[in-house]
């Protein structure tokens, strides 16, 4: 997944907007350890009990998106971008309902990215198991 953005140069931040951005718990406790925020400041546990990352009330962007606009095609900048989970990482490469890797139908310049290959499969569903087995442990 090693890659150029085509993103990031044009300053889009469409993928974090109205985010449901699932975490691992160390990948909470780094983006704690990062910002020194407690969890719960920037994460929830949604309704199958996965670490979610928040979004801001006003922008309606993820919490560590800097922005003051909460229009979608609005500029940001990610203030955890080294530090970022690794569903932030393989996007706009997702799991379809079926379980194989597709470009996010939400991306709009999913056109100027490669197909997933079977490692961007095989890395989103290794994700996906770690995530839900977490969220199942309690």
């Amino acid at each position: 997944m090693g890659r150029s953005l085509p993103c990031i140069p044009m300053g889009c931040s469409a993928c974090c907007r109205e985010t449901t951005m699932p975490l691992t718990k160390a990948e909470a406790a780094k983006l704690a350890r990062r910002t020194g925020m407690a969890v719960d400041k920037f994460s929830y546990a949604n309704d199958l009990g996965v670490l979610t990352l928040l979004n801001d009330e006003t922008t309606r962007a993820c919490v560590f998106l800097l922005t003051d606009s909460a229009e979608t095609t609005a500029e940001g900048v990610c203030s955890v971008y080294d530090a970022r989970p690794k569903g932030c990482q393989t996007y706009p490469y997702v799991l379809s309902e079926d379980d194989t890797a597709i470009l996010d139908e939400g991306c709009p310049h999913k056109d100027q990215f490669p197909p997933p290959s079977d490692d961007d499969a095989a890395t989103l569903l290794n994700l996906e198991e770690r995530i839900l087995s977490e969220s199942q442990d309690g």
